[in-house]
């Protein structure tokens, strides 16, 4: 029988189930297509580089590659500050971490991925404050 946290958590995070039901030639065009953004990246700036990070954040995600897709959407963050694809999805992956470190019963990583919440809480009130 399984417990009520098993059953919520089954171990696996959305995008991890998302990944393996990629086939291998979906992984490798998405691959593909993040070395192209890539490329893009670096004859870019500004907001088109955070768009350009904003793609690639996303393609890591289908691809269940949690790590990667925060670090380019808080480069993408970093680059525009404002709400968009970057914030919704930091929101979400910062929450998975954070699910999967309590399960695990982690209390360093639990903490880490609650102030990384707290960051991303408290640049949503500077942008409220500036529009």
């Amino acid at each position: 029988k399984m417990s009520i946290l098993s059953k919520l958590f089954n171990n696996k995070s959305a995008s991890t189930t998302q990944s393996d039901s990629l086939s291998d030639e979906e992984k490798t065009q998405l691959k593909n297509e993040i070395d192209d953004l890539n490329e893009l990246i670096d004859r870019s700036e500004g907001i088109q580089k955070a768009n350009y990070l904003n793609m690639i954040g996303s393609k890591y995600q289908k691809l269940g590659l949690e790590s990667e897709a925060i670090k380019a959407f808080e480069s993408s963050l970093k680059l525009n500050e404002d709400f968009g694809p970057a914030f919704d999805a930091l929101l979400q992956l910062y929450n998975g971490k954070r699910k999967k470190a309590a399960f695990a019963k982690n209390d360093t990583e639990i903490q880490k991925w609650i102030n990384k919440t707290d960051a991303l809480t408290a640049l949503s009130k500077k942008i409220m404050r500036t529009k």
